[in-house]
């Protein structure tokens, strides 16, 4: 491996309050890999590299990587830290663009024995399927409700972020994620196995079920989420209520209009649990051209966390067995994660470790608001590759300190202009790492790693994709009108319902 990779002479000057670290202090900072060698000691970000060797940061520390487009983030850090998880054997989850990631990676992923899970939303039919509603419903079914409902809130802030956050008027959106939860919770009451899925979702939240809905909402205790919910929509004035569904169709609108995804949806043929107890290797692929399936991702991401998180709170020293890695490429353009703040603040003590590649700080931003300095803060990695937006510029140019020239003039280590010179045929990438000085490092393309080259990308499977089940809504209200059903979320006794026995009072007449 080079000495350097860099030379610093042009940014030398006497009388430095900051400077730039030393290779010997980098290479301490870091833990020495031979790519070659048939196992690492750890795997992680590359602080140096030349495609041989490799001093990578193997500590539980976050990583954010800023760079515009095209300034190779993906060929740099994403292909071979996946390879380098690989070679450590460390599960991850990865988000792939374009399908990029999984083609160079998946072959090497396969040889070191992983078991490859692809969610594949470019080309539906192929690769897993994934029902978001499974967990949540055998959680429910085993009494853990509060857990059930964390994962069902979650579900629901996912899909209507998007209406949350083109509606001026909050108070629809909010309106209908109450109704979407209380028919959630409807599914995980009433619903069989196989029709706890989100055709059955998106078939509940239709006009045409109000009617029956209303009949069972009668007979809730307005005590209970579902009640309460039902009756905030339900005896709303018939104006007041078509608007609600209106927005609530936008929100679920897409399981009813794109068949073979509701009916991907609808099965599992992953166990989220395993993925930090056995080796996985996790490509979600989505397309870049467009966001429709970006709120499925996010989705994902989530429950993903929030199930490995409960699976290390069962373990003896409340860490994963194996490390998970979640590299989430093109971050910003997903829609916002629920907590993230909280996810990354958490994660690390689970052995759980956040890689966020984000093309700027404006997009940041602009997705999380004030959120966004507290995931910066969290970052004990930040790598900069090259940008042209003067905020980013200048916060890391003010981060990595001043120095003193030999004329006594007082000058940031490196300029704005001098950040956007940075090599990027050399692969030249400047890293903030941990609490280290800054420096400027070459860090090899993934086609100078001779040791994860030969190796086929595992070839698509194919799926029959099957019919969803949808709860049969009709058969239900038919049984509680009968008698021969217990009414969901019915009144816990019988001095309860005395107590609310005149249902008029509640607008439910």
């Amino acid at each position: 491996m080079n000495e350097q990779g860099y030379t610093y002479n042009k940014y030398i000057y006497t009388n430095q309050e900051t400077r730039w670290a030393t290779t010997e202090e980098i290479r301490a900072s870091g833990t020495y890999v031979d790519l070659g060698a048939k196992s690492y000691p750890v795997g992680g970000l590359p602080i140096l590299s030349d495609g041989r060797e490799a001093y990578l940061d193997g500590e539980d520390h976050h990583t954010i990587i800023f760079g515009a487009t095209g300034s190779k983030k993906t060929r740099l850090f994403c292909m071979p830290m996946l390879n380098m998880f690989c070679g450590a054997g460390e599960s991850f989850i990865a988000t792939d663009p374009k399908g990029e990631l999984y083609h160079r990676t998946s072959g090497y992923a396969r040889s070191k024995g992983y078991k490859i899970v692809v969610l594949n939303f470019r080309n539906i039919g192929v690769g897993d399927m994934w029902n978001p509603l499974h967990i949540p419903y055998t959680l429910y079914r085993e009494g853990m409700t509060e857990e059930a409902n964390s994962l069902l809130n979650d579900f629901v802030a996912t899909i209507a972020e998007p209406q949350m956050a083109n509606n001026k008027d909050i108070f629809w959106p909010q309106m209908a994620m109450s109704y979407a939860l209380a028919n959630l919770l409807l599914l995980m009451e009433c619903a069989t196995p196989e029709e706890a899925n989100v055709a059955s979702l998106a078939h509940l939240c239709s006009a045409s079920n109000c009617s029956d809905l209303l009949s069972l909402a009668r007979r809730m205790s307005p005590e209970t989420i579902a009640g309460m919910n039902y009756r905030g929509v339900l005896t709303a004035p018939e104006r007041t209520r078509d608007s609600i569904l209106s927005v609530l169709f936008g929100m679920v609108g897409i399981f009813n209009t794109q068949k073979s995804l509701s009916n991907m949806l609808s099965g599992n043929t992953m166990d989220i649990k395993n993925f930090g107890r056995e080796k996985t290797a996790v490509y979600i692929i989505m397309p870049d051209e467009k966001t429709t399936y970006h709120f499925l991702v996010t989705m994902f991401i989530k429950q993903v966390y929030e199930l490995l998180i409960a699976e290390a709170q069962n373990c003896e020293n409340l860490r994963l067995p194996i490390r998970v890695n979640f590299v989430l490429d093109e971050f910003c353009n997903l829609p916002k994660i629920p907590d993230m703040p909280s996810m990354i603040s958490a994660s690390r003590s689970r052995n759980m470790r956040f890689f966020l590649v984000a093309q700027s700080l404006h997009q940041l931003k602009g997705k999380y608001g004030e959120d966004a300095d507290t995931i910066k803060g969290n970052c004990e990695n930040w790598v900069f590759l090259t940008s042209k937006e003067l905020a980013l510029l200048n916060e890391i140019s003010e981060l990595c300190g001043s120095v003193y020239t030999t004329q006594n003039y007082n000058r940031r280590l490196i300029s704005v202009s001098e950040l956007q010179r940075l090599d990027k045929s050399k692969g030249e990438a400047l890293i903030m790492h941990s609490r280290q000085y800054p420096f400027i490092t070459e860090i090899a393309d993934i086609d100078r790693y001779k040791c994860f080259q030969g190796y086929e990308p595992v070839p698509f499977v194919p799926f029959t994709i099957p019919e969803a089940h949808i709860i049969a809504l009709g058969e239900i209200v038919d049984q509680v009108e009968k008698g021969k059903r217990k009414a969901p979320f019915g009144f816990k006794s019988q001095k309860e319902a005395e107590r609310h026995k005149n249902a008029s009072r509640f607008g439910w007449d």
